[in-house]
């Protein structure tokens, strides 16, 4: 059988009772959330993997409510996490989940040897059954990596930082999947780096060995991959950028049928001309994988 897993920066799904006082952050507007439940419902991916949102209630309240969502996605793993804005993880699945698993409390080496860190908000697993079979098919991890705002005088550097998640993820993520050696996983987030930056290539290419991981956009010519910022025309001191990945071992190459970013423009059942824009700045990516046994 096939699976599409999908990620998606779905841009601060606050609500106002989700925002501490003092916050900058400001609550989804109205036609955001219309033009993100669009998205996600155009996207069609069996899994979805989102980054910043705030609360499962929001999740499910304003943003699942909409379109049919919820019955289609019946299956919500949620843990809140480490950020201190709020910002945090979900997997949204058609498939149930055999297990969920947290590492917001996993510490790790940094990578300079200087002291120990933790995920800037989780790093995420779903086990997923998609057959009559009890046992899981396949395996998603999602994490957003610490962004690329410099860090304050005193504090560990945010390159720092992404570099050494980068590396639990790789670590953690090899370790756990041992025990399910024929079992199809992925990485999947907005890791706040390009595919050739240190970080992301921590989880591709380790300095210690082992197996190629692969980042499913690496066919795409360069200039194809990017997910931020989702306006075409708007430019930042980063973009255009591809900070979204879905990640898989390389044993899983002739496994992946097609994967690419999501771009929407018309809405198909309102005035908004430029829907992925309008939800969100970063575009969703899909991957689709043939499963087998």
């Amino acid at each position: 059988m096939n699976v599409t897993v999908g990620s998606y920066n779905v841009k601060n799904l606050f609500m106002q009772e989700d925002i501490t006082a003092g916050s900058r952050t400001r609550p989804k507007t109205e036609r955001s959330l219309a033009a993100l439940a669009e998205s996600i419902e155009r996207l069609d991916a069996d899994v979805v993997s989102l980054q910043e949102l705030s609360s499962k209630e929001t999740l499910e309240n304003h943003l699942l409510s909409r379109r049919g969502l919820s019955e289609k996605y019946p299956h919500v793993a949620y843990v809140r996490g480490n950020d201190e804005r709020g910002i945090q993880l979900a997997i949204i699945s058609k498939f149930p989940f055999t297990e969920v698993v947290t590492h917001k409390d996993a510490t790790f080496p940094l990578a300079d040897g200087s002291g120990t860190g933790k995920f800037s908000r989780d790093l995420l697993r779903v086990d997923i059954n998609l057959d009559d079979d009890p046992q899981a098919d396949l395996s998603v991890y999602t994490t957003h990596s610490k962004s690329r705002r410099p860090s304050d005088s005193g504090e560990v550097s945010s390159d720092l930082i992404r570099l050494s998640q980068g590396m639990a993820i790789r670590d953690i993520t090899e370790n756990e999947m041992k025990e399910f050696p024929g079992r199809l996983f992925v990485v999947t987030g907005d890791l706040n780096d390009n595919t050739d930056d240190k970080s992301v290539q921590a989880i591709l290419n380790p300095k210690n060995g082992g197996e190629k991981w692969l980042d499913s956009l690496d066919h795409l010519p360069t200039e194809e991959r990017n997910t931020w910022p989702s306006n075409p025309t708007q430019t930042g001191k980063f973009g255009p950028e591809q900070f979204d990945h879905i990640i898989y071992p390389e044993h899983f190459d002739g496994q992946l049928i097609s994967s690419q970013p999501m771009r929407f423009e018309q809405s198909i059942d309102s005035d908004t001309k430029w829907v992925s824009s309008t939800a969100s700045d970063h575009l969703p990516i899909v991957a689709k994988f043939e499963v087998r046994d």
